[in-house]
Order: structure tokens, then sequence, then C-alpha cells
């Protein structure tokens, strides 16, 4: 065999190894991989529009889709510009819409009725305590600050005055609560 021929086997071998290397096929760009699962995503397939007899735009007018803002805000607050039961004789009801209305009695409605269920809401939701409230809550809420004990301040005072002593020094006496128990209070 020539000389030149050995060289050229071992690198084809080596190729061959280094081809079989995960990492090489890699750093070579010869690995397939597969899309990034959570890049991809799919889009709604093209449909038509149900009706083609759409009118075509006249330049200048306005929006049918157009809201204005106020009435939006006026919307948004659950306000109703015009009364139910009331018609103005600008108002869009047919005569038919009219008579429905006052024969089922619609045109006879109280317009303080919204302010009426809120504030009987508002009474039953602070009458309404239940039992479940009553065992997660049966300990009463401890008040903020200290209770100072009068007749023992008179007394510390009226001393620190009679020895001649600023009347900030020494303990002022507090009221202290007796703890209760785990259970106390829940058998009554």
């Amino acid at each position: 065999m020539n000389l030149k021929f050995y060289p050229l086997c071992a690198l084809l071998t080596a190729a061959a190894f280094l081809s079989s290397c995960e990492n090489t096929k890699r750093a070579l760009g010869q690995s397939k991989e597969g899309p990034d699962e959570f890049a991809v995503y799919q889009r709604a397939p093209l449909s038509l529009p149900p009706d083609f007899s759409l009118k075509a735009p006249i330049p200048g007018s306005e929006r049918p889709q157009a809201v204005n803002p106020r009435d939006r805000a006026i919307q948004a607050m659950g306000i109703n510009r015009r009364p139910v039961g009331r018609t103005d004789e600008g108002s869009r009801q047919s005569p038919g819409e009219r008579s429905i209305l006052q024969l089922t009695g619609a045109t006879n409605v109280d317009s303080t009725i919204r302010q009426r269920v809120e504030k009987e809401t508002r009474i039953m939701a602070v009458e309404s305590i239940t039992l479940t409230d009553k065992i997660a809550f049966w300990r009463n809420t401890k008040q903020f600050g200290t209770t100072v004990d009068p007749a023992r301040e008179a007394k510390r005072i009226s001393e620190s005055r009679s020895l001649g002593n600023s009347l900030n020094q020494g303990d002022t006496p507090v009221i202290r609560r007796k703890k209760k128990a785990v259970l106390e209070g829940i058998f009554k």
C-alpha cells in the first residue's frame, strides 16, 4: 500500500467517529431539532364572512359602532337616563310597545327601587351573622391601647407631688384583663 493512503484512511475513520457523536453533529449543524413547542401556536382557519351584502361606508358619516364615552359611562354605572314607564314624545317606543308596558304595569314603576333594594340588602348583610361566623369569630377583637387604672393613677400622682418628684417618674398603673381559656365562652 501507498503511504499517502494511510492518512486518508485515518481522516475518514475520524470523520466517521465524529459524525456519530451528537455534540459534533450539533456543532456542524447537521442535527435535527424539533420546533419549540411553546413558540408554536395554531392559527384559526380562514373563513368567509356570512353576509356579502354589506353596504359600502359613506365618507364622513358617523360609524355605526361608534359610542359616545358619556353614554358608555352612564351605561356602566347602570343609570337609566329615561325612566322605563314614562314615554316622551321623542321616545323610540312603538304604540304596541307602549300598550304592552301599560298592560303589564311597567309604567307604574317606583323610581327609587334601586336605592330601596340596596338599603335593605345592607341591613340584611349587617344583621345576618351565621353559625359559621359565630364559630369562626367566637372571640371579641382586642381593643387598641392600654387602660389606665384611674384610682391607682390618682394615688401615684398625689404621692409624687407630696414627695416633690416629677409626675413622669414611676410606672403608670394599667388594668390588665384576665386571659381567657381556649374553650371559655363557647358553651354559654
